[in-house]
């Protein structure tokens, strides 16, 4: 009977202390799923892959990324936010995840209780663009010509930053009426433009293609909403130039985990996502894009994600946008 008891004592010792080793193994010891809430080919899903590749090969990991698009990135925020907080899925979203909650009736998930911030990734201007044959060559001249004649102008959709900055910019800091026209893409939005059948676009600055219609004059570019000119545009002067001090507004990238991960887990991948965004290589690739990053730590990017909060509720409410 008792050599019976001490095998089982010895099988419940060693149990446990094989279950202790699993739960202190050192982070990570499984694969990593970043969550993009967007669809694939954007800014957020690029610099997502950009640094989850340089993530598993630093870690020695799997890191796997998943779109999760949809509701103007809601979708796969919710999800996130209903993941084991362990460090193991991480949301890769842009500057709606601030926006949505006051956008939407319900958007599904509380931005300063669901989830901790891991590292701002990297952020782009909104751009302001015309049809050549537009007779505005700068903000102001544009103002003027919407006092005398209506215009409308192409954005990516409700929600989004290019969005909130022509309601804002234009129609309540400017006071001009223009219509919006909301395409369901950058891409059919500058196309749209392009071609002529919208006059004005307000865009990302890192939409795709968008420096080369530029470039060969298929577009004229009239304002940039950075704090200061874009390198790749030094004669494109930004809002504060031109008229409107202090006006800056961005997309920006952001890694975040589930509410409650660990400190040490959200520590170790700000440090190390840190490190990867710092490779010429790497920053190489968001320059391409048309974005730029600079180092933050969690708890600069938390106060980051708090005022981006209340400035975008604000705009919100003072522009009267909505979104269902």
């Amino acid at each position: 009977m008792m050599k019976i008891v001490n095998r089982l004592m010895v099988f419940v010792v060693g149990l446990t202390l094989s279950h202790l080793a699993l739960a202190q193994a050192p982070y990570p010891n499984k694969p990593i799923k970043l969550v993009v809430a967007y669809a694939p080919g954007g800014g957020t899903d690029i610099i997502a892959r950009v640094v989850g590749r340089e993530l598993a090969k630093a870690w020695n990991t799997s890191v796997v990324v998943e779109n999760r698009a949809g509701a103007g990135s809601n979708i796969g925020t919710q999800a996130v936010a209903r993941a084991e907080p362990d460090g193991y899925t991480i949301l890769v979203t842009s500057t709606p995840f601030a926006i949505n909650p006051t956008l939407y009736k319900n958007a599904g998930y509380n931005p300063s209780k669901d989830f901790v911030p891991v590292i701002n990734g990297g952020h782009s201007p909104t751009i302001l663009v015309v049809h050549p044959s537009v007779p505005a060559n700068n903000l102001q001249e544009l103002i003027a010509l919407a006092k005398v004649r209506p215009l409308s102008y192409a954005s990516a959709g409700i929600g989004t930053v290019p969005f909130l900055t022509g309601e804002y910019l234009l129609k309540k800091k400017a006071g001009i009426d223009i219509v919006h026209i909301p395409y369901g893409g950058a891409g059919p939005a500058v196309s749209a433009v392009v071609a002529g059948h919208v006059p004005v676009g307000i865009l990302a600055y890192a939409t795709p293609g968008l420096e080369n219609w530029i470039s060969t004059g298929k577009l004229k570019a009239i304002v940039v909403t950075s704090a200061k000119r874009v390198a790749s545009l030094p004669t494109v002067a930004t809002a504060s130039e031109s008229g409107f001090p202090g006006y800056v507004d961005v997309t920006w990238i952001g890694f975040m985990a589930p509410a409650d991960t660990p400190k040490d887990i959200t520590t170790k991948l700000n440090q190390e996502m840190g490190r990867i965004l710092q490779l010429p290589a790497v920053k190489d690739q968001l320059v391409k894009i048309g974005f730029e990053w600079q180092p933050n730590t969690t708890a600069e990017f938390s106060s980051f994600i708090q005022e981006e909060i209340t400035r975008w509720a604000e705009i919100v409410k003072m522009t009267g946008a909505h979104a269902e």
